[in-house]
């Protein structure tokens, strides 16, 4: 019996080992990619926040917290970020009640398969399967050159095209922002309402609910989980979102009344690619962004969670 026994111990051990090397096998290729693309690249501009570039010596020298008192200074004096926040802010307003709030009534109606429901949903989904660099293309097109010719057929008037127009061209790319995103929340709505049990919907017709009253005691609950991702989300990239303004203008947006947090520091980076003289003031600015995201975000998600 002792025989037996040890030699069951044996065979677990044995397995045991072949688990744990599967596993450390299975897991070591992701976690040295999570070391040296997230730990590592964080890690480096977190020191780089602290330091200044000599472009003449090539050198690094440590400055300590004068790249994040250069950031009061422009909130202060230049203007540029107090410019870029207001928009940031816009943004996230503007996607969070077309994004959210429309879109979730927009669901409804397409779960509810009223009229011409199923061709909406293919209309607004088309935009999140073609490419960016398409898409960006078709609306530069469509509001530079199409928009003042109707115009001008129309009316007869000479109008600019709404992405050079300096009163209009950031709406008009907030639109383009807005419109690109819907669809794609359109489509996990809608699927998130399709998982809802079809006999609770019945039995809410026996009792005589109306549409409003299903959709708020009903449906939107059952969704909750879906949206609490998309705002939380959203708060997350709050200082990230850029607008897609990059395609639009690249380095050369008009003026930085235009700007957004996420926009500013994709420039920083990227404005000249021979020049790394910025990098530490954009490392700065991110951390900056980070300790203003990170509580929003905390915050944000004990509210959705106490709110489910």
């Amino acid at each position: 019996m002792e025989g037996v026994r040890s030699k069951k111990r044996r065979s677990s051990r044995l397995v045991d080992k072949k688990d744990v090397l599967f596993y450390v096998a299975l897991m070591a290729f992701p976690m040295l990619q999570f070391c040296v693309f997230y730990i590592g690249v964080n890690a480096n501009s977190l020191f780089l926040a602290f330091k200044s570039y000599d472009i003449y010596e090539g050198t690094y020298s440590w400055v300590g917290f004068q790249n994040f008192a250069h950031i009061g200074e422009e909130l202060t004096q230049s203007y540029t970020l107090l410019y870029a926040l207001k928009n940031s802010l816009i943004v996230w307003v503007c996607n969070l009640v077309f994004g959210t709030f429309f879109a979730t009534l927009f669901s409804y109606y397409i779960y509810q398969k009223r009229f011409l429901g199923v061709v909406f949903k293919f209309i607004l989904f088309l935009p999140s399967i073609l490419p960016v660099i398409l898409l960006t293309t078709m609306f530069k097109f469509f509001a530079n050159e199409a928009i003042p010719e109707l115009a001008y057929e129309w009316t007869n008037t000479k109008i600019k095209g709404l992405l050079v127009n300096p009163d209009i061209r950031f709406w008009a790319v907030l639109f383009y922002n807005v419109w690109v995103g819907f669809g794609a929340q359109v489509l996990l709505y809608s699927g998130a309402m399709n998982q809802i049990s079809p006999s609770v919907m019945e039995a809410a017709d026996l009792d005589g609910a109306s549409s409003a009253r299903k959709f708020f005691s009903i449906v939107l609950p059952s969704i909750l989980p879906t949206v609490g991702t998309f705002l939380l989300s959203s708060v997350a990239g709050l200082f990230m979102n850029q607008a897609n303004l990059w395609d639009f203008y690249g380095n050369a947006v008009p003026t930085t009344e235009n700007y957004t947090i996420g926009y500013y520091l994709y420039w920083l980076v990227n404005r000249n690619p021979s020049d790394i003289s910025s990098y530490p003031y954009a490392a700065a600015l991110g951390i900056a962004c980070t300790f203003i995201a990170l509580p929003l975000t905390y915050a944000v998600r004990k509210w959705i969670e106490r709110w489910e």
